[in-house]
């Protein structure tokens, strides 16, 4: 889009995947955010009836549009500990256990219906090209962490993939142990890097114990509001 003498780019997306939760990403831009190029944005998409615009930004200045967070993009340097119950993934024996799990914290957990588990082809990526560890007590599943090379605008590094627990072993440091255990097996000082729902707090604290921070923010501006 051309707005102002600027230039936009943009397009439509659907919050979770649900079609009837329409909203428009605004992707990239040129010189200074202006007020005007949220009307602009929305008598462009009309015909989706947009619930609201989204664009992304840095947490050193404060965001050029009021708007709610969608989520945080979190990143540190690689270090850690190891952890007793944590371990590399030699194969992915567990996956049936891990999509099962996953499956049943989606149905009761409300962040369930924006976030999906990675795939078996994702996770085969993982454990060929970068790392996965697992927790394991005994035979049992406990939940994972894996990262492979990722390059997307300012950020080269390691993203996190997956990290997950299952609902029966949260609450126990699971999460910062399988976190601390995939970045003690990254070359030290390598960037580890990856996103996190805006509502998702115990995802945010456990990044922060592992020595990462927000450095970006996906804020949604809803339309239709003052």
């Amino acid at each position: 889009m051309d707005v102002d003498g600027e230039k936009l780019l943009v397009g439509i997306r659907f919050k979770g995947g649900d079609v009837a939760r329409p909203f428009v990403d605004l992707i990239a831009w040129t010189g200074e955010p202006r007020p005007r190029w949220v009307i602009a944005i929305q008598e462009a998409f009309t015909q989706f009836a947009p619930e609201a615009v989204r664009f992304r930004w840095s947490k050193e200045s404060a965001p050029p549009w009021k708007g709610e967070v969608d989520q945080y993009l979190f990143a540190g340097l690689a270090a850690g500990t190891l952890h007793a119950s944590v371990s590399p993934a030699r194969d992915l024996s567990w996956f049936d256990e891990f999509s099962q799990a996953f499956e049943k914290w989606r149905t009761t957990s409300p962040l369930g219906p924006e976030v999906w588990p990675s795939n078996l082809d994702d996770l085969k990526k993982c454990l060929k090209h970068g790392h996965i560890v697992v927790a394991t007590e005994g035979d049992k599943f406990l939940g994972l962490a894996a990262c492979l090379w990722q390059t997307e605008r300012g950020f080269e590094g390691w993203m996190i993939m997956e990290e997950f627990v299952v609902p029966e072993a949260q609450g126990r440091g699971l999460g910062t142990a399988l976190q601390q255990g995939l970045m003690q097996r990254l070359p030290q000082g390598d960037l580890v890097w990856g996103t996190i729902q805006g509502d998702n707090v115990a995802s945010q604290k456990t990044a922060a114990r592992c020595g990462r921070r927000p450095v970006e923010t996906w804020w949604f501006i809803p339309l239709g509001a003052s």
